[in-house]
């Protein structure tokens, strides 16, 4: 059991958060207090001279003075093990603003994972990232410092492609995320650069799919926050939260979550601390980093820069997308119990041999309450590779259907729209002309109730102050619905120069918006419905299609 002031690189830190040295936000407090946890219990040994090594060993060669951050970082790659030899913590997810010092981070993390001082043979490092030039940063930074001094010279070998320490024949590698072949992977620590702009984790499952040929295998995740959404990077932050929360303790990932909590805080520069706890050492950076916030002030392009780089508050240009992340994230609060009550229908589709959205919107008062559903042509996911983690997520929670073959069968939706009639009150369902034409007949002998309505740029400029309001204001809900989020995200507002705004998608082939869609069909009738919900015992007859 850790007794405090056995190791100064661990109590330093963990003494400047808990008595509010600095600013820190509340994942930080909550690390410090997960760590505190870990270090209590029986099984978990300490190991300080590995610790004292460590930092002795990247202060040595590397050409600056450790951060009381940084040494409790590597505190805890270095030194924390259970009784039965493996490490406390396999993951590393390191998310803090620009200018904090991943990449000189994992310089150090590798550097001293691949020497004698770490000891284990063949203890490779891959570092990953999407461009060449991004994954040989830290790769290059342990190249120049082994040039830098001839003792390490005489106990590595480097070129510009791989450096091995050749006492333990440990070699440390950069790849690019679209590099040809990956075979033969030996790796004992995988480094995910900038994991922001990654859609899926394809490319990671890949490089950790090679991990367990060395003992004790690391993963570290860096990154700033970044402009893709529902991609890696928001799924990590999900994990990171429940971990720091106490909902996971399964995983043994160390979550560094560092960001200011609110938009006021951006406009005090003793706050962006939270954003990069190494600041009040690095005083050129808070020189530029004022010099930033200038340019931020006047610029709206250069705010959402300098607030989701520097400071990871993610701020999306309202002025072009439909809603911000954290709109969507309040829209996914649970639904309430809505069986009887009465809804509008809706159905979207840009085309039979893809994507179909349905759904049933209800209302209470402001609020509004969206349960939907996607169906999708079998063959669309053959020719188009998709965000397969948001399929996998989606098809967990029942948000789809895989209708079979290469065009849709309209059966699939009729039966749908049947199911639901059982539950809810169904007054009508809406779908744009063009759409509703080809459903029109099937619909009409299964006895659902449609109605056509107008779409297009005259529907969307009518809409659009309607959704702002909704999602402004968190009015809406669907429940958990990852589908619902891409939806949105996919979707970008167009003004012409008379200030009319249309919804159009962001990209056409894989960013799909028939969701977002359907819910506008939805919102041109939902006056029809009463404010305040009633629910009723009989629904409207429907015969067998």
């Amino acid at each position: 059991m850790y007794k405090k002031g056995s190791c100064a690189h661990l109590d330093d830190w963990i003494d400047i958060v808990k008595n509010h040295k600095q600013p820190v936000n509340i994942e930080q407090v909550q690390l410090i207090a997960l760590v505190e946890e870990k270090l209590q219990e029986k099984d978990v040994i300490v190991d300080i001279d590995k610790i004292n090594d460590c930092i002795d060993f990247i202060e040595t060669y590397r050409p600056y003075k450790l951060t009381p951050i940084q040494r409790f970082i590597h505190a805890c790659v270095s030194g924390l093990f259970y009784t039965d030899g493996s490490v406390v913590f396999r993951e590393f997810f390191i998310y803090s603003g620009r200018g904090f010092g991943k990449n000189s981070l994992i310089s150090d993390i590798s550097f001293y994972l691949s020497s004698n001082r770490h000891g284990i043979k063949r203890y490779n490092v891959d570092m990953v990232a999407n461009s060449e030039e991004q994954a040989k940063t830290s790769f290059m930074d342990v190249h120049e410092t082994i040039g830098n001094h001839r003792k390490l010279q005489a106990a590595f070998t480097r070129t510009l492609e791989k450096i091995t320490f050749r006492k333990l024949n440990a070699v440390i590698k950069f790849w690019t995320s679209n590099a040809k072949t990956k075979d033969g992977l030996r790796p004992g620590a995988i480094v995910f650069d900038e994991i922001h702009e990654y859609e899926d984790t394809k490319i990671l499952n890949v490089f950790t799919s090679a991990l367990g040929k060395v003992a004790n295998p690391r993963i570290f995740y860096i990154t700033t926050d970044g402009y893709l959404r529902e991609g890696v990077l928001d799924h990590f932050k999900r994990v990171a939260l429940e971990i720091l929360s106490g909902k996971e303790k399964r995983r043994r990932m160390f979550p560094l979550i560092c960001r200011i909590e609110s938009m006021e805080e951006w406009e005090d520069p003793e706050m962006w601390i939270k954003a990069n706890p190494n600041l009040p050492w690095l005083p050129n950076l808070q020189q530029e980093m004022e010099q930033y916030f200038i340019d931020a002030k006047d610029s709206q392009t250069s705010k959402i820069e300098f607030l989701t780089k520097r400071l990871n508050f993610p701020l999306q240009d309202t002025t072009v997308v439909v809603a911000t992340h954290q709109q969507l994230i309040d829209a996914s609060e649970p639904l309430p119990d809505l069986e009887g009550w009465e809804c509008i229908g809706a159905v979207d589709y840009a085309d039979v041999r893809d994507f179909i959205g349905v759904g049933l919107l209800f209302r209470k008062g402001p609020i509004r309450y969206w349960l939907s559903h996607t169906f999708i042509v079998e063959e669309s996911l053959r020719l188009t590779n998709y965000n397969q983690d948001l399929l996998a997520v989606a098809k967990e929670k029942n948000l789809y259907t895989i209708i079979p073959g290469q065009i849709a069968d309209e059966k699939y939706i009729i039966d749908w729209f049947l199911s639901m009639a059982k539950k809810y009150r169904i007054r009508k369902i809406a779908g744009d002309t063009f759409r509703l034409k080809l459903l029109k007949e099937g619909f009409q002998k299964a006895g659902l109730p449609m109605e056509e309505v107008r779409a297009g740029p005259a529907t969307h400029n009518l809409l659009a102050p309607t959704i702002d309001t909704l999602f402004g204001k968190g009015l809406i809900k669907w429940g958990d619905n990852p589908m619902m989020r891409w939806y949105v995200n996919n979707t970008k507002v167009v003004t012409d120069g008379k200030g009319n705004k249309t919804y159009h998608k962001i990209e056409p082939i894989k960013r799909k918006t028939d969701g977002f869609h359907a819910l506008i069909h939805a919102l041109v009738k939902e006056e029809e419905l009463p404010a305040e919900p009633v629910k009723y015992q009989k629904r409207f007859k429907t015969r067998n299609y």
